[in-house]
């Protein structure tokens, strides 16, 4: 059955700065306790390196960088969000991860495309309220950088670069 415009859908929600995001659960593998990841030379604006994840070797996109412009501020609410997309699993570095909320989707409105900038539009689903608060709903594969290369980085990391 096809995913249809109706109907209720879960996210996590997380956090970056003072913003509240969601992702689809249906995408998130799982959230781990945020580890510095190793540097990978060249790698993509907004990759952060790879992380050995259960001996999987996984490259990590900070989400702050890639969506704001600035890099997450590492503390110990800080999670990285496995995901798993097109190119197999990714992590994402956010300043935390809360809750998984049920969202209806007759609720969600367009993000306002004039204050965004034309590279990250495009990672934006849309806004939707959520109590006192506008959580902004995240397309996880047009958030993800140039997704041909973090499928590289795993291979490069796991010894296959010579």
């Amino acid at each position: 059955m096809s995913d249809s415009l109706t109907g209720m859908r879960q996210y996590v929600l997380f956090r970056l700065r003072a913003e509240d995001y969601g992702l689809p659960v249906s995408v998130v593998r799982t959230i781990v306790r945020y580890e510095t990841p190793t540097p990978v030379p060249r790698a993509p604006d907004g990759v952060q390196g790879v992380l050995n994840l259960r001996g999987q070797v996984i490259p990590v996109v900070d989400l702050g960088e890639r969506l704001l412009g600035t890099a997450i501020e590492v503390t110990g609410a800080s999670r990285i969000i496995v995901i798993e997309s097109a190119f197999g699993p990714v992590g994402l570095a956010v300043d935390a991860a809360s809750e998984v909320a049920t969202i209806d989707s007759t609720e969600i409105r367009p993000a306002p495309q004039t204050v965004l900038v034309e590279a990250t539009s495009a990672a934006f689903e849309g806004v939707v309220p959520l109590g006192d608060r506008l959580v902004v709903l995240v397309d996880p594969e047009k958030a993800l950088p140039v997704s041909a290369a973090l499928s590289t980085l795993a291979a490069q990391e796991d010894g296959l670069d010579g």
